[in-house]
């Protein structure tokens, strides 16, 4: 900002801010225009050099006048490197990346090279949040990038996590408590770790060695606290969960994807390791279960307080939701989210068939969303 001094000249307040704050500020910009400060005035001419977070995004390099989207990889390669060989020797507290891979040009490992190195970078100088996004072909990521006791963060969007990535991960980053994922595909069958805290399954999660050997996959947590599952994973059969003592929060989405075998003991296996949690979300989409009579598909929720269900428990005259509720006794709140159109005659239903359930049963709290 630029104001009238007392002889009418102007004077530059934001220049008279200390260079920590100025850094700061530029620390919360994407590196390129970050950078483009260097030319407002002398004292700012290195001043991004040493910014705490590095923001890189292709998106910002669209509009640049370029022969083909090759040629604009490359320009926004050769920034990017020019970036980290320039920049002071200062520790990072985040680094986040937006790429787009050219598609079918060169072999997906020599394509990944660079962002590999960046990455490898970054954790270097002790970034505790990496952001890893993807626009076009996935990026394959090496596991013995990610060597880091400073890690504390990690997103990844549209990526090949080949054969030990897990294993790397328990093994070079320790610090290691948040794991979001997202559109990857995921070739170890174990998924384990002592220090996740929270984990994130987002959209398309593919497992392909479960499908390519027929095999189930784990996932092995004993301090996750909080897991999100939002979408179906693809693969052989539902993961089993094991190993999640300390889990409290479960958000489960398995209306989509691509399971091979989705069935009443697969279910009985998955929701067994979600049986301590004291909140729960789980959406089956308006599939029908063949589980009536078999009690034995729904583990006992002692734990459970809170409870959101979808329109696929309220087929067979609502069994489903019922056996949930035979088995949650400390159960204080349900939430049913239904669709409007449907959802007149399933309540009438609802009404009807809780007096199949116990009075205790009968007083607890229920909603009903109407998701249109």
């Amino acid at each position: 900002m630029a104001e009238a001094s007392g002889d009418g000249s102007m004077e530059d307040r934001i220049s008279a801010l200390p260079d920590e704050l100025l850094i700061h500020v530029l620390s919360h910009l994407r590196s390129r225009k970050a950078v483009q400060t260097c030319v407002l005035a002398r004292r700012w001419r290195y001043l991004w050099r040493s910014v705490t977070c590095i923001d890189v995004s292709f998106e910002e390099f669209e509009d640049r006048a370029a022969a083909n989207d090759l040629e604009r990889e490359e320009v926004f390669k050769m920034f990017v490197n020019h970036l980290l060989i320039l920049r002071e020797r200062v520790d990072l507290k985040e680094f986040h990346l937006q790429y787009s891979l050219v598609v079918g040009v060169g072999c997906l490992s020599a394509k990944s090279d660079e962002a590999n190195l960046w990455i490898r970078h970054a954790l270097q100088y002790k970034a505790q949040t990496v952001k890893i996004g993807n626009h076009s072909e996935p990026l394959q990521l090496l596991p013995s990038v990610f060597t880091s006791t400073y890690l504390k963060r990690l997103h990844i969007t549209n990526a090949q996590l080949i054969l030990g990535f897990f294993d790397r991960l328990r093994k070079g980053c320790p610090a290691l408590e948040y794991l979001f994922l997202s559109t990857c595909d995921i070739e170890d069958l174990d998924i384990f770790s002592d220090t996740l805290k929270v984990l994130i399954l987002s959209d398309a999660i593919g497992f392909s060695f479960s499908f390519e050997h027929d095999a189930q996959v784990s996932i092995s947590a004993p301090s996750l606290i909080s897991l999100s599952v939002k979408e179906c994973p693809s693969g052989a059969r539902l993961p089993i969960l094991k190993n999640m003592s300390s889990l409290e929060t479960a958000s489960v989405l398995l209306s989509e994807g691509d399971i091979t075998t989705c069935d009443a003991d697969g279910i009985r296996q998955f929701l067994g390791g979600l049986s301590g949690v004291r909140s729960l979300d789980f959406y089956y989409g308006d599939r029908q279960l063949e589980v009536k009579n078999n009690h034995g598909w729904c583990p006992t929720f002692n734990n459970l307080t809170n409870l959101t269900l979808d329109r696929w428990c309220m087929h067979a005259d609502l069994y489903a939701m019922i056996v949930f509720l035979q088995n949650s006794p400390n159960l204080k709140k349900l939430t049913l989210k239904l669709n409007e159109s449907s959802a007149s005659w399933r309540i009438d239903r609802l009404h009807v068939n809780s007096l199949r359930l116990s009075k205790s049963y009968a007083r607890r709290e229920m909603s009903c969303c109407y998701l249109g």
